[in-house]
């Protein structure tokens, strides 16, 4: 995964509510780990049911991670958006050391798929390399240094962008934690 060195203005969460010359807003880093009756705040949730429920899930339940942004919107070509998300503090080392490594684990998930379901070899894999991209940037978390992982999607039809936000939920909310514990 490579770092994203142009795009980490947010490099400190939570971050402001801000106004952009261009008429567009950012609505603010919201940690929904501790206020979830916040989650109707957020415009993108209300765009796509697959983006909220990676929201709940990932956010709501005790798990490993948590989101620290994100964005759906139509295109002249489609729909696009990303999501960002970091391990929750205070986890061990021997997980978080895994960050930017993440979008290797998914692929392999995404194979395990196409086993699991009789998919043609590589349909999945090969699609979502297509529509996604992983990054990372530095994050600073109250005092301590993280990393914020973004997966950046681009897709010709909402059902494509709907498909991609529901593997990652489940990626994130299921399938990373099932694995077996990483040695550091």
């Amino acid at each position: 995964m490579e770092q994203d060195t142009q795009h980490d203005r947010f490099i400190s969460f939570p971050y402001p509510h801000e106004n952009y010359s261009d008429g567009s807003i950012n609505y603010g880093g919201i940690d929904l780990t501790h206020e979830t009756q916040r989650i109707d705040e957020i415009e993108e949730a209300k765009r796509s049911p697959n983006l909220r429920r990676l929201l709940e899930e990932v956010n709501l339940q005790d798990g490993l991670f948590m989101t620290l942004g994100c964005d759906y919107r139509r295109l002249e070509n489609g729909i696009g958006g990303y999501v960002d998300f970091t391990f929750r503090p205070g986890l061990p080392a021997s997980l978080t050391v895994d960050a930017v490594s993440l979008d290797d684990y998914f692929w392999a998930y995404l194979a395990k798929q196409e086993l699991d379901h009789h998919i043609n070899d590589g349909a999945m894999v090969n699609y979502a390399r297509s529509a996604l991209k992983w990054s990372w940037s530095e994050l600073e978390m109250g005092g301590v240094h993280s990393k914020k992982i973004t997966l950046a999607f681009c897709c010709q039809h909402s059902e494509d962008a709907e498909w991609c936000l529901d593997h990652l939920r489940h990626f994130l909310v299921t399938e990373f934690p099932s694995l077996p514990p990483r040695q550091t």
